[in-house]
């Protein structure tokens, strides 16, 4: 088990935004967390990456208990995060975002072949190599986002959460990052993703947790999902 969620509760103020939650990533898996808006999936990824402090409840990640600690200690712990909003930086260049991603610090923790480096990012995003010294204000909604993502791999990381990928992009380019989100799966990267795109999540995904009210009303495989269709209707359609 790479990442085991027990029992997490979470709250914005008095409003108490997740309930019991748990979840489970293994290592090489896609899992996708779904449901309509404001169920509580992206605070699900705050709580695990720091943003969102639980008041209760675990986060073991390579059997370890994270909860509760700073976002940049859990990322030091091997967790990449790809926000919903990009979080580009604007007045830098596409390659001064990337190098943002880099953990120093680490020692000898990433040498070898599996490491993240520069030209191993624009083998699996062709378009950066050529617009190295582009501003990041100024590149597509869907380069941002590939950006988002190949600035998190530098880090390292053997899961990373990716919230809403493809929200707001063209078709092309919907096709485009859910392409690359499979490389990198491929590449040894296990990924939990939160995504309103169904036909996206089911065609990465292998198991998926689907999300009612601040809690949990489906766990299962993709293909289980597909034989309850009342279950879809139920959190999923509007």
């Amino acid at each position: 088990m790479l990442l085991e969620v027990k029992n997490l509760n979470a709250y914005y103020g008095d409003s108490h935004v997740l309930r019991d939650m748990f979840l489970a990533v293994n290592n090489g898996e896609i899992v996708a967390l779904l449901g309509r808006n404001g169920m509580g999936k992206s605070t699900t990824l705050k709580s695990i990456m720091g943003l969102v402090k639980p008041k209760s409840g675990s986060v073991i990640f390579q059997g370890k208990q994270i909860a509760g600690l700073r976002p940049h200690r859990v990322a030091n712990t091997g967790i990449g995060y790809v926000p919903e909003d990009r979080r580009i930086f604007p007045n830098l260049s596409l390659l001064d975002n990337l190098k943002m991603g880099i953990k120093h610090g680490q020692g000898d923790k990433f040498r070898g072949k599996n490491r993240w480096t520069v030209e191993r990012i624009f083998k699996h995003f062709p378009f950066m190599k050529a617009r190295t010294h582009q501003k990041g204000a100024l590149l597509s909604g869907g380069e941002q986002q590939m950006l988002a993502i190949g600035r998190t791999l530098m880090g390292n990381p053997d899961l990373i959460l990716v919230d809403e990928p493809t929200e707001g992009l063209a078709p092309v380019m919907i096709a485009e990052v859910r392409d690359v989100l499979a490389k990198i799966n491929k590449a040894g990267v296990s990924i939990l993703l939160v995504e309103h795109n169904l036909k996206v999540a089911l065609s990465l995904a292998t198991r998926v947790y689907l999300m009612g009210k601040a809690h949990l009303g489906f766990t299962g495989t993709v293909e289980e999902l597909e034989t309850h269709p009342d279950v879809r209707r139920k959190y999923l359609e509007v």
